[in-house]
């Protein structure tokens, strides 16, 4: 939202899907979804261990979930030039994320920013021009679990 809102002329409002009702133009309305995708990298959440920077003892575990963000960006303004110059306004501050994604955050990954297009009939009320854009990329989600050290080892067991 921070992006977004930063990329905008400061008049243009920018808000979540919900929080629109008595919003008046101009704004961006952000529908959003994250789908966790189950098979991205070999479907299994287990990463690494977690060790201790100093020993390099293994002091608990990390796991990974995979996620697909979408942010659906519906722009509603008065004028008709205002929507076109609002999106490529997007376009612009997100597009730079296709080639560096760490820019962004380095869990980030696979940018796609999609095209405009317009999306209601202004000659119908409401009385505002809209149009939109969809923003999508991959995140990971990191979850860590602690766990016991082995400190000593009491007894050696001989193979043989």
């Amino acid at each position: 939202m921070a992006a977004l809102d930063s990329a905008l002329p400061a008049e243009v409002g920018v808000r979540t899907a919900g929080g629109d009702g008595d919003a008046k133009p101009p704004y961006v309305v952000v529908r959003w979804r994250s789908e966790r995708l189950p098979d991205e990298n070999g479907a299994n959440p287990f990463a690494d261990f977690t060790r201790d920077s100093q020993t390099g003892t293994a002091t608990g575990r990390e796991f990974h979930q995979y996620f697909e963000f979408t942010a659906d960006c519906v722009v509603r303004v008065y004028d008709e030039g205002d929507r076109d110059v609002y999106l490529d306004q997007i376009d612009d501050a997100f597009l730079p994320y296709e080639y560096d994604s760490s820019a962004f955050h380095d869990d980030t990954a696979e940018w796609r920013v999609g095209g405009s297009e317009p999306r209601s009939n202004p000659v119908v009320e409401p009385d505002w021009y809209e149009g939109g854009k969809v923003v999508r990329f991959k995140y990971v989600k990191r979850v860590t679990q602690a766990a016991d050290a082995l400190g000593t080892t009491q007894r050696n067991i001989d193979a043989e």
